[in-house]
């Protein structure tokens, strides 16, 4: 059985600004990670006319706080990793 890897290293391997910049400048993981906010947003089932206020824990380096804004919604992100803040 394959183990988690954060359960590998500690957590600065993964949550340091080394991490933070692969995240950021990998057009790949951008692109998924739109996707996966549009849908997301799409699955709230917001109302159309009035902006909503949105908590994303884990925004990471704020992807999908792009999304949201890009709908008329608010947002207010928190993460783990200042690096990616």
């Amino acid at each position: 059985m394959a183990r988690r890897p954060e359960h590998q290293a500690p957590p600065e391997v993964y949550y340091g600004v080394d991490e933070a910049r692969k995240y950021t400048q990998n057009s790949r993981i951008i692109e998924v990670q739109e996707r996966c906010s549009e849908r997301a947003i799409e699955l709230l089932a917001l109302p159309d006319d009035t902006p909503s206020m949105l908590l994303d824990l884990g925004c990471g380096s704020g992807l999908s706080g792009e999304a949201i804004t890009s709908q008329g919604h608010m947002w207010i992100g928190m993460d783990i990793s200042p690096a990616m803040l």
